[in-house]
C-alpha cells in the first residue's frame, strides 16, 4: 500500500464544505458541562510556535490551538505570544491570524502574533544575520518576550523549528537564563525501515533548524510525531493518535463550534467574527462530527503547563499522578542529531537536560487523550 505523507493524509479534514449559510441546531453546552480549573502556584508562562494556516493544511494545529487557550481559561499557562510559519510553497493557505483572533476573542484576551521568516538555514548555526526587520518579527518577538518576562518562559514547538532555533543562535545566552524548556513536537523515534528516506513533516521543513534544536542551552522536551516515520498508529515512542471528531466536540459551546466550522470549512467568508457568535449549520456541523483527526502535540501542550492524562483520560498535575495510573510519561535521554535530520538517542542512566515521551499504554491512550481533549474544549462557554 503506498505510503501518504502526513500532511497530505488529510482526507478526514473536510475539505471542500461550503459555508453559505448557516442555521441553528448545535446545543449549548450547560455550566454543569464545564470544568473547574486546575490547580496551580503561578501560571507557566508560554511561548506557542506553529504551521497554522487558512485554508488549513492539517486541522490538528487548529485543534491544538484550541486546547492551548483552553488552558488559559483553565489558568494554568500564560500564553505570551503565537509565531506562525511562514507558509511554504505548496501550501494554498496564509498563516491563520483569523484563528488567534476567533479564541482572543473567546477567551477574552489579546495574546500576540508575529509571522515567521519565509528563508531556511542553510547549516545549523545559520542565524540569517542578512533579512530584514519585516523578515524577523517572529524571531523579535520570541527575543523580546524572554526579555522582558520576569521568570522563564516555556515554548511549544508544533511547526518549522527556523524561527525559534535563529532567535536562539542569535541570543544564547538569553536562552540559557530566560527559557525553560523547548517542548519540540517533530521528528520520529526510529526510522521507517521501509521507506528509509522519510523525514517526518516538520523536520522536513527544514532539517538544519531541527538539528540545531538538539544544540540549545536549555532543556529540550522531545516529543516525536512517530515512534516509527509515518506508520499511523500509536506506539511506544511517538505521541500521535487517532482523535474522533463526535467524541472530542459533541456538546462544545456555540463560539467554539463556530471556530471549527470556520475553519474546516475553509472558507473565504471574511466574516471571522460573526462566525463565532451564531449557531452553526446543521447540516455541515453532522459532516464534521463524522470525521476523524490524526494528532500528535496533544501531550506536549499539556506537560509544558504541568499537567498529565491517566489511563482512564482525567487530566492530573504531573506531581500527583499515580505510577498506577500512568498514561506516559518523559525519560531522559542522551541524543545528537545530524544535519539531515536523523537522531540517534539512548535512555541516560542519570539525568540530564533532554527528555522523550514515552507511551505506557499504547491501546488505552487514543482514548484517553480523547477524553481529555474533549474535558478540555468544554471549559469554553
Amino acid at each position: 500500500m503506498k505510503q501518504l505523507t502526513r500532511r497530505t493524509f488529510i482526507q478526514s479534514g473536510f475539505l471542500g464544505v461550503g459555508s453559505t449559510h448557516f442555521a441553528s441546531l448545535l446545543e449549548a453546552n450547560s455550566n454543569e458541562n464545564i470544568k473547574t480549573s486546575f490547580s496551580a502556584s503561578s501560571k507557566n508562562l508560554v511561548l506557542h510556535q506553529t504551521d497554522l494556516f487558512h485554508p488549513h493544511g492539517d486541522p490538528d494545529d487548529h485543534f491544538d490551538l484550541a486546547t492551548l487557550f483552553a488552558l488559559v481559561l483553565q489558568k494554568t499557562i500564560d500564553l505570551r505570544g503565537i509565531v506562525l510559519d511562514f507558509p511554504p510553497g505548496h501550501r494554498k493557505g496564509d498563516p491563520d491570524v483569523l484563528a488567534i483572533a476567533q479564541l482572543n476573542r473567546l477567551c477574552g484576551t489579546f495574546v500576540p502574533s508575529a509571522v515567521g521568516v519565509s528563508a531556511s538555514m542553510k547549516t545549523r548555526t545559520d542565524s540569517l544575520s542578512e533579512l530584514s526587520n519585516s523578515e524577523t518579527t517572529a524571531v523579535r518577538l520570541i527575543t523580546q518576550t524572554l526579555e522582558e518576562a520576569k521568570t522563564p518562559i516555556r515554548i511549544s514547538c508544533v511547526g518549522s523549528a527556523t524561527d525559534i532555533a535563529v532567535a536562539a543562535l542569535r541570543n544564547p545566552d538569553l536562552f540559557a537564563k530566560k527559557c525553560s524548556g523547548i517542548y519540540l513536537d517533530a521528528g520520529a523515534a526510529f526510522d521507517n525501515p521501509d521507506h528509509s528516506e522519510m523525514l517526518e513533516f516538520n523536520v522536513k521543513l527544514n532539517p538544519k533548524a531541527y538539528a540545531a534544536m538538539f544544540d540549545l542551552p536549555c532543556p529540550l522536551f522531545w516529543f516525536p510525531c512517530w515512534n516509527r516515520v509515518e506508520i499511523r498508529e500509536s506506539e511506544e515512542w511517538g505521541t500521535f493518535y487517532w482523535l474522533e471528531h463526535r467524541d472530542s466536540l459533541k456538546g462544545i459551546s456555540i463560539g467554539l463550534s463556530g471556530f471549527f466550522e470556520y475553519m474546516f470549512s475553509q472558507t473565504a467568508d471574511p466574516q471571522w467574527l460573526k462566525s463565532i457568535l451564531r449557531e452553526p449549520n446543521q447540516d455541515v456541523w453532522e459532516l464534521i462530527l463524522q470525521g476523524k483527526r490524526g494528532m500528535w502535540s496533544t501531550a506536549s501542550l499539556l506537560y509544558l503547563a504541568d499537567l498529565t492524562v491517566t489511563k482512564g483520560g482525567d487530566i492530573v498535575p504531573v506531581s500527583e499522578i499515580n505510577p498506577k495510573d500512568e498514561l506516559y510519561r518523559m525519560e531522559f535521554i542522551d541524543v545528537e542529531c545530524c544535519d539531515n535530520g536523523r537522531t540517534n538517542w539512548k535512555i541516560s542512566e542519570t539525568p540530564t537536560n533532554r527528555q522523550i515521551f514515552h507511551l505506557l499504554d499504547p491501546k488505552v491512550y487514543p482514548d484517553a487523550m480523547t477524553k481529555a481533549i474533549h474535558s478540555l474544549f468544554m471549559t469554553f462557554v
